[in-house]
C-alpha cells in the first residue's frame, strides 16, 4: 500500500492481482481522522475527514511461485519511490533481486561505520502526551 496525502488516496499493489478489501478499508477510514488530530486547532476547523479513495494499481500477474512477496514488496517500493514501470520486475530476475538485497543487508551488517555509529546511538526520549481518542 502506498498512502498519498495529496490525493486521498490509498494504492494498494498486489501481483496476485487480489482485491484486499477488509483489510484496506480499515486505514482508508483511519487515517483521515489521524491527520486530522494531528493539524493545529485553526486547521482543525477547515479539514473534512472524508474516507480516502482505493485504488488497486494495475500490476503484472507474477509471484507464480508464491515464495517472493518480500522481494517484491521491496522492489515495488522501490520502482515506486523512482517512477519506474513495475515490469521491469518479474519471475526471471526476482531470483538475482533476492540475492542482492542479501548481500545489501549483510554488507550493511558489516560495514565498520555503520558498527560504529549504531553503538554510539543512543534513542531519544519519549515524548509522553495524552492520549487522543479518535471518533
Amino acid at each position: 500500500m502506498c498512502v498519498n496525502l495529496v490525493t486521498r488516496t490509498i494504492e494498494v499493489f498486489d501481483c496476485a492481482g487480489l482485491k484486499h478489501h477488509k483489510d484496506v478499508e480499515p486505514f482508508a477510514n483511519l487515517i483521515p481522522r489521524i491527520v486530522k488530530v494531528v493539524q493545529s486547532a485553526e486547521n482543525k476547523k477547515h479539514l473534512n475527514v472524508v474516507k480516502y479513495k482505493v485504488v488497486y494499481v494495475p500490476v503484472p500477474f507474477i509471484n507464480k511461485s508464491s515464495s517472493d512477496c518480500g522481494v517484491y514488496a521491496l522492489k515495488f517500493i522501490e520502482c515506486h519511490a523512482l517512477g519506474l514501470d513495475f515490469t521491469l520486475e518479474n519471475d526471471d530476475n526476482i531470483r538475482e533481486a533476492r540475492q542482492k538485497i542479501a548481500y545489501d543487508l549483510w554488507e550493511a551488517a558489516n560495514d565498520p561505520e555503520l558498527m560504529l555509529r549504531m553503538s554510539k546511538y543512543t534513542p531519544r526520549k519519549t515524548i509522553t502526551s495524552d492520549v487522543v481518542e479518535l471518533v
